[in-house]
C-alpha cells in the first residue's frame, strides 16, 4: 500500500491497519475545515502492547506527500488505551485539497467510503 496512516515519524514505520471513521467538518467560505480521525482498537495498540509513548503525531502518507497532526486524544477502557482520535485543522483552501487528494487515493487502497461530492452541497 502506497498510501497509509501511521503513528510515528520514525523510519521504522508501521501502517495502521484498522480504517477510521472519518468526520469531516467546513467553513461555509470553503476556505478551512476539520477532520476527525477514530479509530477503534487500532492495531497500533495490539502491536505496541498498549505503549502509547511511541505515539508521536498522526502521519497520513501517499506518494511523496503527507500531513501531519500531534492533535492526538486517546481513550481508555478497564486502564487500556481503546480508541484514538486526532484532528487535522486546514486554515486555507490549499491545505483542505490537500486532504481531499489523500482521501481519494487512501479510499481506493483501502475501500473505505470517502465522497467529495457531499462535502460541497
Amino acid at each position: 500500500m502506497k498510501t497509509y496512516i501511521s503513528f510515528s515519524s520514525s523510519n521504522l514505520i508501521l501502517k495502521e491497519k484498522t480504517l477510521p471513521i472519518v468526520k469531516l467538518t467546513k467553513s461555509k467560505n470553503g476556505e478551512t475545515g476539520t477532520a476527525t480521525f477514530i479509530f477503534i482498537k487500532p492495531s497500533l495498540f495490539e502491536r505496541n502492547k498498549c505503549d502509547t509513548s511511541t505515539i508521536e503525531g498522526m502521519y497520513l502518507h501517499w506518494g511523496d506527500e503527507n500531513i501531519n497532526t500531534q492533535d492526538i486524544d486517546l481513550i481508555f477502557q478497564d486502564g487500556k488505551p481503546f480508541v484514538l482520535k486526532s484532528v487535522l485543522i486546514f486554515k486555507n483552501s490549499k491545505e483542505w485539497f490537500n486532504f481531499l487528494r489523500f482521501m481519494t487515493c487512501y479510499s481506493k487502497e483501502t475501500g473505505i467510503l470517502f465522497s467529495e461530492q457531499n462535502l460541497f452541497s
